[in-house]
């Protein structure tokens, strides 16, 4: 069996690379919600851990047994790590996507049924490779928020 790379989650390019990062940076936290790093020049970058699966699984000491090293951020006992460029790239939000992120609870499935919306087309939508038109991200929004008082009701 192959040995699992030590690359990066994250692969992007921006002013960083090229750069020995470690010199540039001042210090490196893990906040409730995002592993966090500041740079020399001043900078704060944020990445999610919501957004990585391995940092989103680990425990609070785990996401704390991190170092700088010539890639980015290794946390050691996950064996995983984040390119420290990618603190610092735009971020694409897909606020559909995010929705059903946040709240596995959420059958994505179901819900496109219940929208009468064929499921792979809901998917593209929800994974981001296609974007509902006005009209359909309305119907989307509108959905949500019966379902929020559908279940308002039930519990009251």
């Amino acid at each position: 069996m192959k040995p699992k790379s030590r690359q990066p989650v994250r692969r992007e390019k921006n002013d960083l690379e090229g750069t020995d990062e470690r010199n540039n940076v001042k210090r490196l936290w893990v906040e409730k919600d995002a592993v966090c790093v500041e740079l020399k020049d001043g900078r704060i970058g944020r990445e999610l851990i919501r957004d990585y699966e391995p940092l989103r699984k680990a425990t609070r000491k785990q996401l704390e047994n991190f170092r700088v090293d010539c890639d980015g951020v290794w946390f050691d006992d996950l064996d995983e790590g984040l390119e420290l460029s990618g603190f610092f790239s735009p971020k694409k939000t897909n606020p559909i996507g995010r929705v059903f992120w946040l709240f596995p609870e959420l059958n994505a499935s179901a819900f496109a049924r219940r929208l009468g919306i064929p499921q792979p087309l809901f998917a593209a939508y929800v994974n981001g490779t296609k974007k509902p038109s006005l009209a359909r991200k309305k119907l989307i929004d509108e959905e949500l928020r019966r379902i929020g008082r559908e279940l308002l009701k039930t519990v009251a």
